[in-house]
C-alpha cells in the first residue's frame, strides 16, 4: 500500500536531532521533568495528578508514585477491585501511553512476531525477551518510532491497559464504563473512542508519526477519519506550548500542530 500524504500543505523535511531520547524510559523521564511538569492533567479525562504522592493519599507509604485525584473530573474506575480482592492500582496512577500503539507501527515486524528464532534477543537463561522488546533492540527505525515523545501522553493506567492496542473509531450507543469521562471502548470490536475534546490531538499525532517514520502507514480508513479529527478539533494553546517543548527536548516539531499555532 501506497504511504499517504496531504496534498494541501507543503511540509518540512524532518530530521532526527542529538537530542532524540535514547531508550522509552528516558523518553517518560524527559516527558515529566520538561514537558508536562507544570501540565498536571491526564489527557483523555482532564483529571488532576501529581508525579510523586508526597501526601501519602492512599496510605501505602509510597510517596514517589504517580496519584491521580478524580474528584474534579468525575472519573469512575471500570473496576476498582481486582480479581484478587485488591484496590485496582492501575486506576489511581498515571501510565504513558503510545496514541499510536506501538503494535500498529511495528507489530507486523519478523523480530515482533517471532521473537524467539532471534538469538540476540535471549536472555542469559535462554528465553526470549518478547517481541517488542526484540524489535527495539533490533530495528532502529522501530525504536526511534517507539521513543518519540510526540506520541507519549500521561492518561489514567486503567484506561491504558482497558484501550491496549485499540484502534480508534466512533463508537455509536456504547455506554461510559469510567463515570464521567467520555472515553469509551467496545471490547468485542477492539475499539477505543476517545472524548471529541482531544481527537484532533490524536489525529495530529497520527498523521505526523506516518509522516516522520517512514514505515508508518496509515490505512485509507484511518487517514480519512484523523483527517476529519484534525478538521473538526483544531489545534489549541496547550497542544502548541506541548510541541514547543518537546521540539525543545527532542530537537524536532509536529508539523501538523506547529503550522497552526500563532508564534
Amino acid at each position: 500500500m501506497k504511504k499517504l500524504f496531504l496534498a494541501v500543505l507543503i511540509l518540512p523535511t524532518l530530521s532526527f536531532a542529538q537530542s532524540w531520547p535514547t531508550s522509552f524510559s528516558q523518553a517518560k523521564s524527559r516527558a515529566e521533568s520538561e514537558v508536562y511538569f507544570d501540565r498536571l492533567t491526564t489527557f483523555y479525562c482532564g483529571c488532576d495528578f501529581v508525579f510523586d504522592d508526597t501526601e501519602d493519599r492512599d496510605g501505602d507509604g509510597n510517596i514517589k508514585e504517580t496519584m491521580i485525584y478524580p474528584q474534579n473530573c468525575g472519573y469512575v474506575p471500570r473496576k476498582p477491585i481486582t480479581s484478587s480482592g485488591k484496590p485496582n492500582a492501575r486506576a489511581s496512577r498515571i501510565e504513558w501511553e503510545h496514541i499510536m500503539p506501538a503494535s500498529h507501527f511495528g507489530g507486523q515486524l519478523d523480530q515482533w512476531q517471532n521473537h524467539q528464532n532471534y538469538e540476540e534477543c535471549e536472555t542469559s537463561s535462554g528465553k526470549s525477551i518478547g517481541g517488542r522488546q526484540c524489535a527495539e533492540k533490533l530495528v532502529p527505525w522501530f525504536k526511534k518510532a517507539h521513543d518519540d515523545m510526540h506520541n507519549l501522553t500521561p492518561a489514567i493506567g486503567e484506561l491504558n491497559g482497558d484501550r491496549s492496542n485499540y484502534s480508534f473509531g466512533e463508537i455509536s450507543g456504547e455506554k461510559r464504563n469510567y463515570g464521567a469521562c467520555d472515553f469509551e471502548i467496545d471490547f468485542d470490536k477492539d475499539l477505543a473512542e476517545p472524548p471529541d475534546s482531544v481527537k484532533g490531538n490524536i489525529a495530529r499525532v497520527y498523521l505526523y508519526m506516518s509522516q516522520q517514520h517512514n514505515e508508518v502507514e496509515l490505512e485509507p480508513d484511518v487517514f480519512q477519519m484523523m483527517m476529519f479529527w484534525d478538521h473538526h478539533d483544531p489545534v489549541d494553546a496547550w497542544e502548541c506550548e506541548r510541541d514547543k517543548r518537546i521540539e525543545a527536548s527532542q530537537g524536532n516539531s509536529n508539523p501538523f500542530v506547529k503550522n497552526n499555532c500563532t508564534h
